[in-house]
């Protein structure tokens, strides 16, 4: 749960902080490969920090005026109502950061040197 905030902190520091949206790539791929203990913590943290992230963002613009825009693009997406888009984009956002961490655990398995293995 630790990690998740601390993700979510990050990211959200570095979206506001900069013009570019992909930090929610960049970030989980950098604690997948530095600190994550499993391959399937890694997509976790990256999931549910992105998820959160991206649900509350379109939240909030939703909530202050641009509802209009969210559901002429659910229309246009044959969603039919704006709060389908809202869940369509979190879940996009948190499938991207999951597989993202994951990418980075991965990546961090091709440089560890394999173990020694026991002669008996």
């Amino acid at each position: 749960m630790t990690a998740v905030l601390i993700f979510l902190l990050a990211t959200l520091g570095l979206q506001l902080l900069t013009p570019y949206w992909w930090w929610v790539m960049i970030v989980p791929f950098a604690y997948g490969a530095a600190a994550a203990r499993s391959g399937w913590k890694a997509f976790r943290t990256g999931f549910f920090a992105a998820g959160l992230l991206w649900l509350g963002s379109s939240l909030f613009l939703y909530l202050t005026g641009s509802g209009i825009i969210a559901t002429r693009m659910a229309r246009m997406f044959g969603l039919g109502r704006s709060w389908l888009m809202i869940a369509a984009t979190a879940l996009v956002a948190a499938l991207a950061a999951g597989l993202s961490g994951y990418a980075g655990y991965a990546v961090r398995g091709l440089f560890k040197k394999p173990g020694k293995k026991e002669s008996t």
